[in-house]
């Protein structure tokens, strides 16, 4: 058998030469190389280069070949850029893990078939559902088939699921659902925080949570800060909030808190930041999936998926409410009002740099910050990491909703 993927020479000289951009200085070109590789952990290697012609599928260009090795997260990198632009065209990790497939919805039905009229009936088989699961990768899995990792353990859920294949392919009337819907939604936020810079010794609870996928009959579910636990649980009644990806996200948001802040939340607008917070993380993951009505609608097939009436939203993330006149007693209503402001940061910086911000924020609060501490951080977050040149912008944005 031969296997040949060399390109004549001829076709070679052809391509490159029809090229009109001019390949980029050698200093440009290293630091969009160094500033990319930033972005894969700590290194474990020296970094090896060596310019080639990148031949696949029919594209043939000029290439810069880099090769290097990182030790938190663990790999083994092949990645080529494109000696023109400085661009990354492919990535290979030639280190060996175990990965299994499962399916999940992504955030959740209602969203993936834009329909409002979904019904939970007790998590029975509906074909209307089919075409709302994808097929995703779980990354890192026990080799022993179980869905471990290095940032969720589903092992406090009863009966849970095992799979010696790694294949974790259950429907929603499949309680084993639930438990793959919970490892691949917080393996995959806690892989972006990882890929915004907070990492290694930066890193935010980049260690395995604890998970109970069904651990309660209520509606209701919680991140327990104890001391010894500090697990997460999803609830079961309604609609299950492990089939809805938002609230699975959602209730990681108060454990990414606890982790930069063990105990935040020890006073009444630190509750409300907190859920406040960990609403906007779940908006702004899952806002890219939806379609423009949805964007600011928070966990919409667990709110209205209830046999009777149920609500529109469980939350949103554009409430014109004003502080602190239509402050309650309810910290999740309240935590509205933080959301908003974070999600108007998001517009005026971007996705990107606003998670940045928000993520970096909470490292200068106490236990229990009011809204102005909370205001005040992001300021000093964003002149921290990029030079306050959007402080006036986001100065108005808490100035308006009365806070500053």
């Amino acid at each position: 058998m031969v296997k040949n993927d060399t390109v004549p020479v001829p076709r070679i000289e052809e391509t490159i030469s029809k090229r009109k951009m001019a390949p980029m200085a050698e200093d440009a070109l290293g630091a969009a190389i160094s500033e990319k590789i930033r972005e894969y952990g700590e290194l474990d290697s020296e970094v090896f280069k060596e310019p080639m012609i990148y031949a696949k599928r029919g594209q043939v260009r000029e290439v810069v070949k880099v090769k290097f090795s990182t030790k938190s997260p663990k790999g083994s990198w092949i990645l080529f850029f494109d000696r023109n632009t400085g661009s990354l065209i492919e990535e290979r990790d030639m280190l060996w893990t175990v990965n299994g497939k499962g399916k999940v919805f992504i955030p959740n039905p209602v969203v993936t078939l834009d329909r409002d009229d979904l019904k939970d009936l007790a998590d029975s088989f509906q074909t209307v559902f089919s075409k709302a699961y994808k097929t995703v990768v779980l990354k890192e899995v026990d080799r022993d088939g179980f869905l471990t990792g290095p940032y969720v353990d589903t092992g406090n859920t009863e009966n849970r699921a095992t799979s010696p294949s790694l294949e974790f392919n259950y429907a929603r009337d499949d309680e084993r659902f639930e438990e793959v819907m919970a490892y691949y939604h917080i393996d995959s936020v806690q892989r972006y925080i990882q890929s915004l810079g907070f990492r290694d010794g930066k890193g935010i609870l980049a260690q395995a949570v604890k998970v109970n996928a069904n651990g309660s009959l209520l509606d209701q579910s919680w991140y327990d800060p104890n001391t010894g636990k500090k697990d997460i649980t999803y609830g079961s009644g309604g609609v299950d909030d492990g089939e809805d990806a938002e609230v699975i996200v959602h209730e990681y948001g108060h454990a990414l808190m606890d982790a930069i802040i063990p105990g935040f939340g020890q006073s009444g607008e630190a509750e409300a930041i907190g859920e406040g917070f960990s609403d906007y993380l779940a908006g702004s993951f899952y806002e890219k999936y939806k379609k423009p009505a949805r964007k600011v609608k928070l966990a919409e097939w667990d709110a209205k998926g209830y046999s009777e009436a149920g609500e529109e939203c469980l939350r949103r993330l554009d409430s014109q409410k004003h502080y602190p006149d239509e402050m309650e007693s309810d910290c999740h209503a309240n935590g509205e009002i933080w959301s908003a402001c974070l999600w108007k940061v998001r517009k005026l910086l971007g996705r990107k740099k606003a998670d940045t911000v928000i993520l970096e924020s909470g490292f200068y609060l106490n236990q229990y910050p009011d809204f102005k501490d909370g205001a005040e951080a992001i300021l000093q977050a964003e002149k921290n990491l990029y030079g306050g040149k959007k402080n006036k912008g986001l100065t108005k944005i808490f100035k308006d909703r009365g806070i500053l």
